[in-house]
């Protein structure tokens, strides 16, 4: 029914989709349950009529879309790693409001964003600092080649997990617990747009605008050296001179492309255009 062909056949299409590279060894088994699930939910004979059914018979990208929602990986919780979302805020925000015209503002875009608790994590950082966005716009997007995921952070509701991290007192102010979930409070829901985008199709890039910060943690990690280069060249055209680039601390933009400069704050590391 699914053999190693036929993984290495779907794993191929994947990677030219979508750029994400699948090891036999870790994802066969994952791959082989999904295949299996969609053959009965589709009431397919085998994996030969899914691969026809997916190249061929999925013009809206439905099918696609449903088998990157299995692939992708989803762990995240709110201020992870959060010395880089102080930066942000302490540095980064305020140099970039300095030098931009006043008129405009000032454009993040997370990437991945996942269930959204990167992105509202900004959101609540910029609460607390409180003085920035009295005095400039800011305008923070959120995108993920899973719809799945999307569709979670539009909702606004985090598991307990997800909220961990937060002191109890902004917990308080911020979220509404339901049962075992958090809502964020109404006024916060919408403070940031979610959509659905491949990072590497470039006319849907090119539909979100420029942006002066990037936040893109730990997913070049699931691309090889040619994916990771198409990426890092795609965020920098996506950037405003001068705009800067946060990555995953275990991935260094310099062993990428060398078109950024890095800059050091504390103990951060982040990339400039």
């Amino acid at each position: 029914m699914f053999n190693e062909g036929n993984f290495s056949k779907l794993s191929e299409f994947i990677y030219r989709k979508s750029g994400i590279f699948l090891e036999e060894s870790k994802h066969y088994e994952k791959i082989h349950k999904f295949v299996l699930a969609r053959l009965d939910e589709l009431e397919l004979d085998n994996f030969r009529k899914y691969f026809f059914t997916l190249r061929f018979e999925d013009p809206d990208g439905i099918e696609f879309q449903t088998l990157m929602n299995a692939v992708t990986v989803n762990e995240t919780y709110f201020f992870r790693e959060h010395d880089q979302f102080e930066v942000l805020v302490n540095d980064v925000l305020p140099l970039l409001h300095k030098t931009r015209p006043k008129d405009e503002p000032l454009r993040i875009l997370s990437s991945p964003c996942s269930t959204g608790e990167e992105p509202y994590s900004m959101v609540l950082y910029l609460l607390e600092e409180a003085n920035l966005i009295e005095e400039r716009d800011i305008e923070i997007i959120g995108i993920d080649i899973d719809s799945t995921v999307i569709k979670k952070a539009q909702d606004g509701k985090f598991s307990e997990r997800s909220v961990h991290a937060i002191p109890p007192v902004q917990v308080q102010n911020y979220f509404k617990k339901k049962g075992l979930s958090y809502h964020l409070i109404d006024d916060l829901v919408g403070t940031v747009e979610f959509k659905v985008v491949n990072i590497f199709d470039r006319a849907a890039l090119r539909e979100l605008g420029k942006f002066d910060v990037i936040f893109s943690r730990n997913m070049l990690i699931y691309f090889d050296d040619a994916s990771k280069k198409e990426v890092a060249m795609n965020f920098y055209d996506m950037l405003k001179p001068g705009g800067f680039v946060f990555l995953g601390h275990a991935e260094y933009m310099s062993r990428i492309v060398s078109v950024f400069k890095a800059k050091k704050f504390g103990g951060s590391l982040i990339y400039q255009k």
